[in-house]
């Protein structure tokens, strides 16, 4: 597996085609939220079933006319279009080619078994579509896929706890890591979860929380010390306490941030006001990554292309954020396979 280059030259500078020739890791990315939105339409019809969504033209539109409510409610129709094992291995592979085709070179997305399976589709189908679509991805790209499995909050702890089971099966097929994604909700409930993702460390999986993405600081602080989770999922609210950003700088929680998506759901008024720089300056491990690429229309190289414009980043930091990723993946070459 390739990993970053050493170090650039500072005083080049930073360009879009430099940094799609470096072979980047991306940790925070659904795979439907990566989609092809041709793909989308096209499954949607082969299925019969009813989307949304009619045009190409009016696809990023669709999915950022509001906040993050209004986003999964738009997210949750692409659970209803995927019906068969063809349909998964198409997506995988669509994705996996063009995160290839931007650089990158290990991937973690994110699969919410449990919105799949409790729409009637089996586990078979599933991994069917995904193993092929990772064994082949590999071959003709060279790509790493590792899946993170992930469940909505607001479900509770019994989907949480279905969702596990669902991760634990699925580590013989690639599975790394488990997410909790969502609606943060009252602070008040963040104990229910810490027994899950206690057992899930116990059980052999990698986690990491969507945290602080609308929800407080707090969220942050439980994410850590409660669940023990090893990366924090945009975790933009952190900002907010300076006593979690401590505890993020002295335990070297890295943070998956997600600009685009921040910005385009109004987490943040605009890029230039976004957190990220304060982070890096405090010294907590900072990764860039997409979300859902295809929703909002970015990829990984434009992602950091933009922070790197935005806040005058020269080819050192950059490489650095790069190696970041690399760095706080949850498999090291030696596992891959």
């Amino acid at each position: 597996m390739k990993e970053p280059h050493e170090k650039s030259e500072s005083t080049d500078p930073v360009t879009l085609e430099w940094v799609r020739s470096q072979p980047k890791a991306e940790l925070h990315v659904h795979l439907l939220g990566a989609i092809r939105p041709e793909t989308a339409l096209s499954i949607a019809e082969k299925n019969r079933i009813g989307f949304p969504v009619n045009r190409v033209e009016d696809w990023i539109l669709f999915f950022t006319k509001g906040d993050l409510a209004v986003f999964v409610e738009g997210f949750i129709a692409l659970f209803e279009i995927i019906r068969t094992e063809e349909d998964f291995y198409r997506v995988a592979m669509e994705a996996a080619e063009d995160w290839s085709r931007d650089g990158v070179a290990y991937t973690e997305p994110r699969l919410t078994l449990t919105s799949h399976l409790d729409r009637g589709l089996s586990f078979e189908t599933i991994f069917g579509g995904l193993d092929s679509a990772r064994s082949e991805a590999k071959d003709r790209f060279g790509i790493e896929i590792r899946w993170i499995v992930d469940f909505p909050r607001i479900l509770g702890v019994e989907t949480g706890y279905r969702a596990l089971d669902a991760a634990v099966r699925g580590i013989e097929r690639g599975v790394i890591g488990f997410d909790i994604a969502g609606y943060e909700g009252p602070y008040g409930t963040d104990s229910e979860w810490r027994e899950l993702f206690l057992e899930a460390r116990r059980r052999g999986l990698h986690v990491t929380a969507h945290s602080g993405e609308v929800g407080s600081a707090a969220h942050v602080r439980t994410a850590v010390e409660s669940w023990n989770v090893e990366r924090i999922g945009h975790g933009v609210r952190a900002a907010e306490d300076e006593s979690v950003m401590a505890l993020l700088t002295e335990r070297g929680v890295p943070l998956e941030i997600c600009p685009t998506c921040n910005v385009l759901l109004g987490n943040v008024p605009a890029l230039s006001d976004h957190p990220i720089e304060l982070f890096r300056q405090r010294g907590i491990p900072v990764t860039l990554n997409t979300d859902d690429p295809s929703l909002f229309g970015i990829s990984l190289s434009e992602e950091i292309f933009r922070a790197a414009q935005t806040f005058r980043w020269d080819r050192e930091v950059v490489t650095g954020v790069i190696k970041n990723a690399w760095d706080h993946r949850f498999v090291g070459e030696s596992e891959s396979g």
